[in-house]
């Protein structure tokens, strides 16, 4: 094997076309540098494969199949609800089998992210992480459900989103599934941090702003800025970005004449339907109907 293949086959990637050879292709797939769900709709049957540099949590989405798990050798078996949760650790080479058809998602989380946050949070990686063939997490469960319902909209997850929810859940397997669990992370960002943060996201708003990049604008790590951008503001990063954009697109509804596609673009939106779609949820009114309500004279582009 040459060592491109050998790159390959740590990753996500090698891990779908490994299981397309196994007759299960995945349905949905999410990606960013670090973090990639695959969400799969398999018949009984299973898979194999040689060490990957990622750690995989799959999530039971629909069926209760009895698994069967071999790492490096070692079986064990047991039932897998719906709504339950399954950690597999990476580096270690895997054989998997399950005996009714069901739909699972499946995230990778990058060794270094694991390495990088464990030094953050001074738990040694070398103490090992439990791995559970079946527990239920309701953290792992909602955070995956979020991304794939986004990507449900049909207009792509954001860098940001991705980034943030897959750090969140990192930081989380490390904090409930270690023995070290000892470390505070309570504290405020720093006024200073805060406004480059807030200068940042408003001078970036209409981009697909990076977690990391976001995060390095404060010096903060990515995973610990999360929590603590969310404890001082109230609300995720995220939601922060999406509010900024809100609030341009008001602002444009009510002193511009542009079409409600040029303002989606303008405020950074991919399309007029998404866009649409996001104000509504916000704002609770569509973009259109918002313009007519706050500013009735205003003639609307066609």
């Amino acid at each position: 094997m040459d060592s491109q293949t050998s790159t390959l086959q740590r990753g996500p990637e090698y891990f779908a076309k490994l299981a397309e050879r196994f007759g299960h292709a995945p349905k949905i797939v999410i990606s960013s540098n670090d973090f990639h769900l695959h969400h799969y709709e398999v018949v009984p049957g299973g898979w194999r494969h040689e060490p990957l540099d990622y750690c995989r949590i799959a999530v039971q989405q629909v069926g209760s199949p009895r698994m069967v798990r071999a790492i490096d050798g070692r079986s064990e078996r047991q039932l897998r609800p719906a709504g339950h949760i399954s950690v597999s650790p990476s580096a270690t080479s895997q054989s998997w089998s399950w005996d009714q058809k069901m739909q699972m998602s499946l995230l990778f989380v990058a060794n270094h992210i694991l390495e990088e946050l464990s030094v953050e949070a001074g738990i040694p990686l070398d103490i090992g992480m439990r791995t559970p063939l079946a527990e239920d997490d309701k953290l792992i469960r909602s955070s995956v459900a979020h991304l794939i319902e986004e990507h449900s909209r049909g207009f792509g997850v954001p860098q940001l989103l991705i980034g943030a929810a897959g750090r969140h859940i990192a930081a989380h397997l490390l904090f409930a599934y270690s023995p070290e669990r000892d470390v505070d992370l309570t504290g405020r960002m720093a006024d200073w941090q805060l406004k480059r943060a807030i200068e940042f996201i408003h001078s970036h708003a209409c981009e697909d702003i990076g977690l990391a990049e976001l995060a390095g604008s404060t010096g903060l790590p990515p995973h610990y800025f999360c929590r603590i951008f969310r404890k001082t503001v109230g609300i995720p990063p995220y939601r922060y970005l999406l509010n900024c954009r809100m609030e341009a697109a008001k602002r444009l509804l009510v002193t511009s004449d542009l079409a409600v596609t040029a303002i989606a673009l303008e405020v950074g939106f991919s399309s007029h339907a998404h866009f649409s779609t996001a104000f509504k949820r916000l704002v609770g009114q569509t973009p259109a109907a918002y313009r007519k309500a706050v500013s009735p004279n205003v003639v609307l582009p066609s």
